[in-house]
């Protein structure tokens, strides 16, 4: 018998009903319909995942998005967008490569 993959939950609920409390509501007010689609938001979270590398939180999100009505394609494309943003800001920091200060 294995345990289960422990989540962000079991964290905070370790830390206490109040912050338990407190981040639940956080994540429930920023994920609820709005300017943005439940949809959209869960994208964005799933492509935000994507860009700082957490398999965990991609396969969490993942799973917010399927049942937000996402499809696999706008999922690769949200990751995709991840991924240009990552490389666009390697290209960014190896810009002092440019400099010709020795």
């Amino acid at each position: 018998m294995t345990d289960k993959e422990k989540t962000t939950e079991d964290f905070t609920e370790a830390l206490g009903k109040e912050v338990d409390h407190a981040f639940r509501n956080l994540a429930a007010a920023i994920m609820k319909e709005g300017s943005l689609s439940s949809k959209e938001k869960a994208l964005i979270a799933l492509a935000c995942s994507a860009a700082v590398k957490c398999e965990r939180c991609v396969r969490r999100h993942r799973e917010t998005a399927r049942k937000a009505g996402a499809s696999q394609e706008e999922m690769l494309e949200a990751a995709a967008i991840a991924g240009l943003v990552r490389m666009g800001s390697g290209f960014n920091a190896a810009t002092i490569l440019l400099d010709n200060e020795d």
